[in-house]
Order: C-alpha cells, then sequence, then structure tokens
C-alpha cells in the first residue's frame, strides 16, 4: 500500500475531496450531463473539493479540439477555482507509481492524487487506472469512475 490516509468513513464528516484524472474533466466539459458534469457542478456549488495538477491540465488542453471543446471553458472553470490545481508530484514520488500502473506515463496521475490528499481519484480510463492493481496500490483513497463515486456517495449518505 502507497498511500497512509486513513479510512476513507472519515470523508464523511467533512467534504468530499476528489482528484479529476484528464478523462473526468474532458467528459464534464464535453456533455451538458452525466456523472462527471455533475461532479463539476457539486464542485461548483462547494459540496465537493476538486483538485488536479498540471499535468492533468496539460493533458486536458491537447485533447479538447478533439471533442469540439472551447479552451475559454477550461479557462474559466480554473479562473472560477471549481477545480483547484496543486503542483505536480515530485520526480522521485512519480518513479513509485511506475511498479503499479500499466503505462507509466499515467504515473504522475497516481502521484498527484496520493499527494493531493484527496479521499478519491475519479477517472474514466479503464485500461490504465481503473484497474485492481491501482486500486489495491492506493486503498485507502478510492479509485473510481463518476458513475462508482455517485454510486458510494448514494450509500454512504
Amino acid at each position: 500500500m502507497i498511500n497512509s490516509r486513513k479510512n476513507s468513513r472519515s470523508a464523511l464528516r467533512q467534504s468530499l475531496t476528489v482528484f479529476l484524472d484528464s478523462s473526468v474533466i474532458l467528459s464534464a466539459l464535453a456533455s451538458p450531463s452525466g456523472g462527471s458534469r455533475k461532479i463539476l457542478s457539486a464542485g461548483a456549488k462547494g459540496k465537493l473539493r476538486l483538485f488536479t495538477t498540471p499535468f492533468v491540465i496539460e493533458e486536458v488542453t491537447k485533447h479538447l479540439h478533439k471533442l469540439g471543446v472551447d479552451p475559454d471553458k477550461l479557462e474559466a472553470l480554473l479562473k472560477k477555482k471549481v477545480i483547484r490545481v496543486i503542483s505536480d508530484a515530485p520526480r522521485h514520488i512519480i518513479k513509485k507509481f511506475h511498479s503499479v500502473i500499466v503505462d507509466p506515463d499515467d504515473a504522475p496521475i497516481l502521484a498527484g492524487a496520493v499527494l493531493s490528499g484527496a479521499h478519491f481519484l475519479l477517472s474514466l480510463d479503464k485500461g490504465h487506472i481503473l484497474t485492481d492493481r491501482v486500486r489495491k496500490a492506493l486503498k485507502p483513497l478510492l479509485v473510481f469512475s463518476p458513475k462508482e463515486f455517485w454510486e458510494w456517495v448514494e450509500k454512504h449518505r
């Protein structure tokens, strides 16, 4: 286990803290509805504390055009601090996650999620992040899709 954070039940006593992968941010910006959009809406209302890193924002920026999303939408989201951008993890920390993930290029996401102190890492990447290996390595941080997150919230509230 790489993360030493206390049990996620403590998350229920405070604002839920969520680290967002680029896939969730892109999905939320591209779609007017769905679980990812609901995440951003809850963040905008102060019901969730949303975090990501410059690494993730760079990934989002690279792919906005593929989805026909106006870059100003991302800029507005960041300006309003709906998603707080924290520092990227140091290289030596990122390297610790290379053995956990199929694609080492995604290791900065895992490192960022752990260092953010988030209760959850949300992603839509079933091949690299939403895997049993990653979920086990990051425990007690919970690694979910937005749909799984909302199911968890419904069950635990």
